[in-house]
């Protein structure tokens, strides 16, 4: 069973990223986690862990959330929700913000990012 990260655990996870940047738009925090949850017609929209991930990457890289460090965010909001469904990741650094710059600039879609991310993942 998918254990989601709640919006409180998204403000967590900012706060550790350097110089602890501001949420201007906690919205966009309720929207990441909405996201990886949603339903359609009684099925997933996201069927796998790294198709959630993938979305919740997006969302962060596109819509800024944080007054900095969005990148970074992006990239460790999908790694700590595959990491707490039992997913751990391989990876180059330089390769992973490749991977949110391409996302942010919109030139890799979900279903991309998430073929990624389940590349790097061990196991």
């Amino acid at each position: 069973m998918t254990r989601f990260l709640t919006p409180q655990e998204l403000l967590q996870i900012a706060q550790t990223l350097p110089g602890d940047p501001a949420c201007l738009d906690l919205g966009v925090l309720d929207a990441v986690c909405a996201r990886a949850q949603a339903h359609f017609m009684d099925r997933d929209v996201y069927a796998s862990d790294w198709l959630k991930a993938a979305a919740m990457l997006e969302t962060v890289a596109l819509h800024e959330p944080l007054e900095a460090k969005n990148e970074f965010f992006a990239w460790l909001v999908a790694e700590t929700f595959l990491n707490t469904n039992g997913q751990y990741m391989h990876y180059e650094p330089e390769e992973a913000l490749a991977l949110v710059m391409r996302t942010k600039h919109k030139d890799a879609r979900v279903q991309e990012v998430a073929a990624q991310l389940r590349s790097w993942t061990a196991g």
